[in-house]
Order: structure tokens, then C-alpha cells, then sequence
């Protein structure tokens, strides 16, 4: 993966609390004043809130015990010299079936195919890539479930939290452009990783782009990832404060359908790593 990036219910609460509020942003800003209650978590936290075993660690152990099923990623669906701005129907049929060894669960990670910053000529036929794609994979093996990552909708961070008229407004547009991905699909997989210490930041684009999801009408379950973003030069590498991760999961407990833990690429599993006591904490509430 490129690092980077009920529900009628879920659309009334998923903003509640933050509504205008601007985040204090830099690389090590102290953590703002907690927007959740432990009311307003009680009151909004679902029942079959399902989390994903994304994680890339070494040795990875089974998460199963714990409630959480494997999401893989189809990962390279090329052939060899087959161009990546072709779909490839005899390498996206090899890797779903290879997939069905070890899993009802995967995505797609095609972010060569942009939905947007590209000319719009571009954009419907690389949406076109990404319908076709979620065809083949429908007629490969109709009983597994799966999405694209950060597709439908497109996460968005800075025109969030600035208000930025014209670019919300265009991306809005994008997302609804992204219908058609998103009726061929599943799960919803929007991004949801951090950038910065600031919690409040974080909440008010997670809220956002969460809501934005609604309008699919299809199960959401955004990435989160327990270290900060690598585009971070001071932070990146550095694990997500263990009351900010916290943050993170019952936000997404209140607005989403679960989530999917990704992250641990080329490192070595911790079982007593913070972010990982807090999950293990987070997931005996769910039970």
C-alpha cells in the first residue's frame, strides 16, 4: 500500500461535538481538550462493530481469538509487462483465487487510478478501470466481500478543517462521482490516518469524510494506522499517543461499522506495544 491516505443512525452523531472547531497544528502539538463524552461514547457505540486485521507485522500472530477477521490486500494485479494503467483480468483472477486460500476478505489498493487532482477525461476512465476491475472480481468469487482503499469516498484532511469552500465543494463532487465504485463493492475502506498530534484536528476530518461515507449506503470500515503518517519528517516512525489512538477507535465506533488496524511493514511485532494494550482494551468493550 502507497502510505500516505443503522447507518441513517450513524449520520446524525458521526459530527456532533465539532462542528467548527479548528485544529492547533504542528508537528508537536499538545493533544487539545478530549470533544467525546463517555455519555455520548455509550450512547452512540453499535452492536457487530467489526474489526479488521489489516496488519503487516512479522511474526504476525492470529488475531482471530480476539473477534478479528484477515483483510488482505489483492496487492499487484499485473502481469508482467502488462501496463498498470490496463486492467489485467488473468492477474486479477489469479490473485483472488490465491486470496480465497486465506480469507473472505480483501481490498484493492489502485492508486495509480486516481478519482481526482487529474483531468476529468481521465478521472471517468480510470473510474471505468476500477468498475471493471470490482466486476471481475465479483464473477472470480461472488461469496467473498471486498472494497477498494481510499476510493469511495476520497479522504481529505486541510479543506476540512480550513473550510475551504471550492475545494469541499469539489470534493463532494469527486465522492459522487465515485457512486459507481461504490455499488459494485462491499466495505467502504476511507483512510483515516494521522498526520499530527492534534486530536481535535484529527476528529473533525475524520467526522467529516465518515459522514461523507453515508451517502453510499454500504458498510464502512476506514484505516487506521497506530503510527503517525511518514509524510511527518518530526513525527513519522513514531507511534500515535496512546489517548489519541483511544480517540481514534471510539470515533470510529460511533460513526463507522468497524474499522481495519493496518501498519507494521518490515517491523516486528510487540504484543506489549501501547497502541496494542489500548486495542486490546478497546476490543473487550465490544464484546
Amino acid at each position: 500500500m502507497k502510505i500516505h491516505t443503522r447507518r441513517a443512525f450513524l449520520g446524525s452523531s458521526c459530527l456532533a461535538g465539532v462542528a467548527g472547531a479548528l485544529p492547533q497544528v504542528a508537528a508537536g502539538a499538545r493533544p487539545l481538550a478530549p470533544v467525546l463524552t463517555d455519555a455520548t461514547q455509550a450512547s452512540t457505540a453499535k452492536d457487530n462493530f467489526l474489526v479488521f486485521d489489516g496488519l503487516l507485522y512479522s511474526p504476525m500472530p492470529d488475531l482471530a481469538a480476539l473477534g478479528m477477521p484477515k483483510l488482505l490486500s489483492a496487492g499487484n494485479v499485473w502481469r508482467p509487462n502488462v501496463p498498470h494503467d490496463e486492467v489485467d483480468p488473468v492477474a486479477i483472477a489469479e490473485r483472488i483465487r490465491f486470496l480465497q486460500r486465506s480469507t473472505q476478505h480483501y481490498y484493492f489498493d489502485l492508486e495509480n487510478w486516481t478519482v481526482s487532482g487529474a483531468p476529468q477525461a481521465v478521472i471517468d476512465a480510470n473510474i471505468q478501470k476500477l468498475a471493471q476491475t470490482a466486476d471481475i472480481a465479483r464473477q472470480i468469487a461472488p461469496q467473498m466481500k471486498f472494497g477498494f482503499y481510499d476510493m469511495a469516498p476520497r479522504s481529505t484532511y486541510w479543506p476540512i478543517l480550513l473550510k475551504k469552500a471550492d475545494e469541499l465543494t469539489l470534493w463532494h463532487q469527486i465522492n459522487k462521482r465515485s457512486a459507481v465504485i461504490a455499488a459494485k463493492v462491499d466495505y467502504l475502506f476511507p483512510s483515516l490516518y494521522t498526520f499530527y498530534n492534534d486530536p481535535v484536528g484529527w476528529e473533525v476530518s475524520a467526522r467529516a469524510v465518515l459522514q461523507e461515507a453515508k451517502q453510499y449506503g454500504k458498510p464502512v470500515y476506514p484505516f487506521l494506522w497506530p503510527e503517525f503518517h511518514n509524510s511527518n519528517a518530526t513525527l513519522k516512525g513514531t507511534q500515535v499517543p496512546r489517548d489519541l489512538w483511544r480517540r481514534e477507535l471510539e470515533v470510529c465506533r460511533q460513526c463507522a461499522d468497524g474499522l481495519v488496524l493496518w501498519g507494521g511493514y518490515h517491523q516486528l511485532w510487540d504484543e506489549e506495544a501501547e497502541w496494542w494494550l489500548e486495542t486490546k482494551s478497546f476490543l473487550s468493550t465490544l464484546r
